[in-house]
């Protein structure tokens, strides 16, 4: 499985909103994660309402190849909007750490079920 993890400082999870994110880590989960690549996200800096269908549909292309996203905030409607495309939405605390995030993942049987205490409800 393929994991997008936003993140601005390539150490913890972003904290605040999915695409505001500076950039996408794409970890591959298997044995052991194991970075793909690292996609700086060009549109962070859109000034659009969050939850707009623009913004969302240029985020959603640059991580089509990811199976797994995880984040601490969507916009309103973000996390149905993963699922509508196909992508499994997980919920972890604001400034998790990345390591901490894939160890978890690693260790979870059912990728869909949430990694950290965050719960799995989109948040403004």
């Amino acid at each position: 499985m393929i994991v997008v993890i936003p993140t601005d400082d390539c150490k913890k999870v972003k904290v605040g909103h999915f695409g505001d994110a500076r950039y996408y880590l794409f970890y591959e989960v298997k044995d052991k994660p194991r970075l793909l690549k690292k996609i700086e996200n060009p549109y962070k800096d859109i000034e659009e309402e969050h939850g707009t269908s623009r913004k969302r549909e240029k985020i959603l292309e640059l991580i089509k190849d990811a199976d797994i996203v995880v984040y601490t905030f969507f916009g309103p409607g973000g996390e149905e909007f993963m699922v509508k495309h196909g992508k499994t939405p997980i919920r972890v605390n604001p400034g998790e750490g990345i390591d901490e995030v894939l160890e978890r993942l690693l260790g979870a049987g059912d990728p869909t079920s949430p990694v950290g205490n965050a719960g799995s409800s989109s948040q403004e």
